[in-house]
């Protein structure tokens, strides 16, 4: 994998998560020309801890920015339970692609505070239960 296919699944990812390059670059700390420049393979190299923020901000793995899977999300779980031990979602034997809609879901649910992480927790275990 080159610089060049690891831009692509940047942008890829920045685009089905409806993001610009300055709504990334402010995400991970880097100004919208050096999004550009991962995008475009101008930037060579780009160091672990970059790579982890881009997958994190982009709900996705570093293993695929990197081209070492072809899964763009990747869900583990432990019998459906979120966040048991580390605040993550967790499925022990399956491996699935998230629709847009739960990778919005997530995108909004990551980007509030604890207090509205709960408030939507709630929410929606109130709407399981109604149907």
């Amino acid at each position: 994998m080159n610089n060049t296919d690891t831009g692509f699944r940047i942008r890829e990812r920045r685009r089905a998560l409806d993001m610009t390059q300055e709504d990334l670059g402010k995400k991970i700390g880097v100004s919208k020309a050096t999004i550009n420049k991962y995008e475009t393979g101008v930037t060579l190299n780009l160091r672990r801890p970059t790579i982890e923020k881009l997958a994190d901000a982009l709900c996705t793995s570093p293993e695929y920015l990197m081209g070492w899977t072809s899964n763009a999300v990747r869900v583990h779980t432990n019998n459906g339970i979120i966040g048991q031990n580390s605040g993550t979602i967790i499925n022990k034997n399956s491996e699935r692609t998230l629709s847009k809609e739960e990778i919005e879901l997530l995108r909004i649910y990551n980007s509030l505070d604890v207090k509205g992480r709960i408030e939507l927790l709630m929410t929606a275990m109130r709407l399981e239960e109604a149907q």
